[in-house]
């Protein structure tokens, strides 16, 4: 009988070292990350800081920083950095693409919510806030900075959406890329 009891506790004690494994998970992951690759990443011209808990990774010809959640059911919040493709000398109007992301973001079940503009990495941007006709919780901003010919997108909860915008205003203009 003891030898049960002590396979019980010792059952327990592995349960309870694993579940909180899993619940640092997120802070280990990004803490692991943040060791291995510093506090920012070069994107094209912009030194982005990566906040704790997030951590980057490369995508093609893009980048994203991603947060782990800590529950395996909830959507990680990703923000996706991507080249925007046309020459330096096009007249972007930010009325044409504003159009398009609502068109586009509507068809995926978002409506829009509200404009900002922003300056990233000495550049003006404009984002645009789209909320989640089913889940307000969930929130899709499109921010583009035509000088840059860049564009960053945010997917994901609300909670983390202040985040994103501050991951964006406080990024730089990486001095070693000329632009």
């Amino acid at each position: 009988m003891k030898i049960a009891g002590k396979s019980r506790g010792a059952f327990l004690a592995i349960l309870a070292v694993l579940l909180l494994a899993a619940l640092l998970l997120p802070q280990l992951v990004s803490a692991g990350w943040h060791l291995a690759h510093g506090r920012t990443v070069n994107y094209r011209t912009w030194k982005v800081e990566v906040p704790f808990g997030w951590y980057a990774i490369s995508r093609g010809e893009g980048m994203s920083l991603e947060r782990m959640s800590e529950f395996p059911w909830q959507q990680n919040p990703v923000a996706t950095f991507l080249p925007m493709h046309f020459a330096k000398t096009y007249a972007f109007q930010y009325d044409l693409f504003a159009q398009e992301q609502e068109g586009t973001l509507r068809a995926m079940g978002y409506l829009f919510a509200e404009q900002r503009d922003v300056r990233v990495a000495g550049k003006d941007g404009r984002c645009w806030i789209f909320d989640h006709r089913k889940n307000h919780d969930q929130l899709w901003i499109a921010c583009v900075v035509p000088k840059d010919l860049t564009s960053a997108d945010y997917e994901g909860s609300r909670a983390y959406a202040n985040d994103f915008f501050s991951l964006l205003t406080a990024s730089q203009h990486n001095p070693a890329v000329v632009n």
